[in-house]
C-alpha cells in the first residue's frame, strides 16, 4: 500500500506534496520547475538545479513507502565519482540502512521540496568538493 493506493496517501499528495510543489513552481522559469510523472506506484518528480556553476538534472522518487521512506535522489547529469555519490548516481542525503530514528529524514517535518533544496545543498558541496577536496560538511553516521 502507498501514497495512491490508500485514502491517507491520496490525501497527502493533495494537501502536502503537490501544493508544496505548486508554491515552489511559482514564478520560477521553466527550466527550474519540478515536473511530475507517475510511474507505477512511484511519483517522480523531474527538474534541474544550478547551485553555483554547472546545470545539473535531477530527478527524485517518492516510492509507495513515502513519506515513512525518504525520497530517492539521483542525478541524471553524468557526475565525477566522489565518496558522497552513491551506486546510480544516486546521493547520499538520509543515512542509508539507518531506522526511522536514527535517519536524517523525518516525514512529520519533510516535504518532497526539502528533499531537493537538500540535494541542492549537496550540489553546492560537490561543487566545492570539486574544486577543493574537501567535503564541507560532515558525513552522516
Amino acid at each position: 500500500m502507498g501514497l495512491f493506493d490508500t485514502e491517507t496517501g491520496k490525501r497527502r499528495l493533495l494537501t502536502v506534496e503537490i501544493p508544496v510543489i505548486e508554491k515552489y513552481n511559482e514564478g520560477r522559469d521553466s527550466e527550474f520547475r519540478i515536473g511530475l510523472n507517475r510511474v507505477g506506484g512511484t511519483l517522480v518528480l523531474s527538474y534541474a538545479l544550478k547551485p553555483c556553476h554547472n546545470l545539473y538534472r535531477l530527478e527524485t522518487r517518492l516510492l509507495s513507502s513515502y513519506p515513512t521512506v525518504p525520497p530517492d535522489t539521483r542525478i541524471l547529469t553524468p557526475m565525477k565519482h566522489c565518496p558522497h555519490l552513491l551506486e546510480g548516481q544516486t546521493l547520499c542525503l538520509w543515512r542509508q540502512g539507518s531506522t526511522r530514528l536514527t535517519s536524517r529524514w523525518d516525514p512529520a517535518r519533510f516535504t518532497c521540496v526539502f528533499a531537493i533544496q537538500a540535494a541542492w545543498r549537496w550540489l553546492a558541496c560537490y561543487e566545492v568538493w570539486h574544486e577543493t577536496g574537501d567535503w564541507p560538511l560532515p558525513e552522516a553516521r
